[in-house]
């Protein structure tokens, strides 16, 4: 067996978790849309740390079920984006999106409460390789794969119905970082043998794509709304004095 480097799953959350952080700053007066975006970065960070951690020292199998707990997110969230920018809020959509949510929240509490729901198989160099025992597994399989397709076609599909051109700019880098990481994680799972049961590893793994095109977006975003600490901070001097003032 290949010996595990964690280097890679390290400097991927690393880069990850600061951009977070970065952005919850800055964003935390912009709306909702975008702060879903950030929340994705943090999950997926959230992936890369409990993996290196989880290879690195493999004898926590509760740490395995927070990875799978974590990575849940990554569908429902990325479902929810897409219909909070989509240009029509039908209620097949918004049901749609909720219904994923609900999902989320489910698997989540099955992965706390069952202990055997998920287990660490092996790691190879840069990936790691799960088992699910559990006969939801299926479920969850169905869960993972159909949240990922929609919310790689309502992204498209909002692109294209879209004409607000700051608006489909985001849409498109949300589009273009899903289509990059979803379609060569599904093609490598289901066509190379050893890839077999990695797909949560690979898939974060080649998930950086995503993360870079958010990161694209919500600097974009950043530049177009003026947005810098300099300014937070002189809004937050500004207030301090007024409330000062009323005393």
């Amino acid at each position: 067996m290949t010996q595990y480097s964690p280097i890679l799953a390290i400097t991927t959350g690393l880069i990850e978790i600061s951009a977070f952080f970065y952005f919850s700053f800055l964003f935390k007066n912009m709306g909702k849309e975008y702060k879903i975006l950030n929340l994705i970065l943090f999950f997926l960070a959230g992936y890369q740390l409990l993996e290196a951690f989880n290879c690195v020292y493999p004898y926590y199998p509760v740490i395995t079920r927070l990875s799978f707990l974590d990575i849940t997110w990554l569908p429902a969230l990325g479902v929810y984006f897409t219909y909070l920018t989509s240009p029509y809020k039908s209620k097949y959509f918004k049901v749609t999106s909720y219904f994923f949510i609900f999902l989320g929240f489910v698997f989540s509490i099955t992965f706390i409460l069952n202990a055997t729901s998920t287990i660490l198989k092996s790691c190879q160099l840069f990936y790691a390789t799960y088992g699910n025992p559990g006969n939801y597994y299926h479920l969850y399989g169905l869960y993972y794969q159909s949240g990922m397709s929609l919310m790689l076609i309502f992204a498209i599909n909002n692109l294209i119905s879209i004409e607000n051109k700051e608006r489909r700019m985001l849409i498109a880098d949300f589009a273009i970082g899903s289509a990059l990481f979803i379609i060569p994680s599904v093609v490598l799972t289901s066509v190379i043998p050893k890839f077999r049961g990695s797909m949560p590893s690979i898939m974060c793994h080649i998930a950086l794509f995503l993360c870079v095109f958010i990161i694209k977006a919500l600097v974009r975003e950043k530049k177009l709304n003026n947005l810098s600490f300099s300014v937070l901070f002189s809004s937050f001097a500004e207030k301090f004095d007024k409330s000062k003032l009323r005393f």
